[in-house]
């Protein structure tokens, strides 16, 4: 008995070491091919033959580093954020920085379901756009329950929703015309681990990545790539959020890197890689789901979730719990 006990546990030790092995070494690998392709720009109007872009939540941030550098490259790009100050003064800069270049600005709310597609084809109608940057998102901290419904409905649609409308409409016309195309998405690092405190975040974050794979899968034969890019923390307008002031963003706006970073990177990304992971956050955050199982993590996250300092900062500020 003492012997076969040793036996299962030395298949155990061995089976567990490859597949530990594996996992590590397939991961470096694929760092290492995002530190070779981001040292090889590429060209993203000569490799589509583009003309137009659409950049969603192009008026700040990485969406207006995305449309600098679109129009660096020749290519003519379509705004899509909301109709405030900041998108009119991004328009305009854009347009005496790129004087060769065509601007069109879409004034919508993203995050209302009814009211973004009409604009953004009727935009479009007369232009052929081959390239698709899905990059407008927020968070808004707070517990799930004590925010306001319409919110989080809203957050939903901005983060997730409207990336599948603006997606199938591109994407369409592309296999209709028969042309090579690209549709990116914006995801983040916080998209590999729950995001208590900030319920919708991580959530649809996840689903943003799953989706561009799964989409990748079904559209890469037809010649049209697809990238979700997993940004470590961004200095960015993404911080200027209303609601309660978390001390991790706060710790996370610390550590940002530039938006341009995420622009080049995604650039260097498109048709070499299908998920690209920037920055230390991100490879810490993909470490732990290779250390621990997603389940054995999943009761770790609940039953301490109590402890950590935004959470007990919540319960204080609570209306319903207290």
């Amino acid at each position: 008995m003492f012997y076969v006990d040793d036996f299962l546990w030395d298949v155990i030790v061995y089976i567990s070491g490859w597949i530990g092995l594996i996992s590590v070494l397939t991961y470096l690998l694929m760092i290492a091919l995002q530190q070779l392709f981001v040292r090889l720009p590429q060209d993203l109007k000569r490799k589509y033959n583009s003309q137009w872009a659409v950049v969603t939540g192009g008026s700040s941030g990485i969406g207006k580093a995305i449309a600098e550098k679109l129009a660096g490259q020749g290519v003519d790009v379509v705004l899509v954020a909301l109709d405030d100050a900041l998108l009119k003064t991004t328009f305009e800069e854009l347009q005496r920085r790129f004087p060769a270049r065509k601007f069109r600005k879409v004034g919508v709310n993203l995050g209302a379901y009814d009211a973004y597609m009409g604009p953004i084809i009727e935009a479009t109608s007369d232009i052929r756009v081959n390239l698709v940057f899905n990059n407008a998102g927020y968070i808004c901290p707070g517990f799930f329950a004590e925010t306001d419904f319409a919110k989080i409905r809203a957050n939903f649609e901005c983060n997730a929703g409207c990336s599948l409308g603006i997606s199938h409409h591109f994407v369409r016309l592309m296999l209709e015309r028969k042309e090579r195309g690209l549709i990116t998405f914006t995801s983040s690092a916080g998209c590999y681990l729950p995001g208590p405190t900030a319920t919708l975040y991580s959530s649809t974050k996840a689903f943003m990545t799953n989706f561009a794979v799964t989409l990748a899968a079904e559209v890469k034969d037809a010649g049209i790539d697809v990238v979700v890019i997993h940004p470590s923390p961004v200095a960015s307008n993404f911080y200027k959020t209303t609601g309660p002031q978390l001390d991790s963003l706060k710790q996370a706006q610390k550590a940002g890197v530039g938006p341009m970073v995420i622009a080049n990177e995604l650039f260097a990304s498109a048709g070499r890689i299908t998920v690209w992971d920037q920055g230390l956050v991100c490879v810490l955050f993909r470490t732990v789901n290779k250390v621990l199982d997603w389940q054995f993590f999943a009761e770790v996250v609940t039953r301490l979730g109590r402890v950590n300092g935004d959470h007990q900062k919540l319960v204080k500020e609570s209306k319903l719990r207290n």
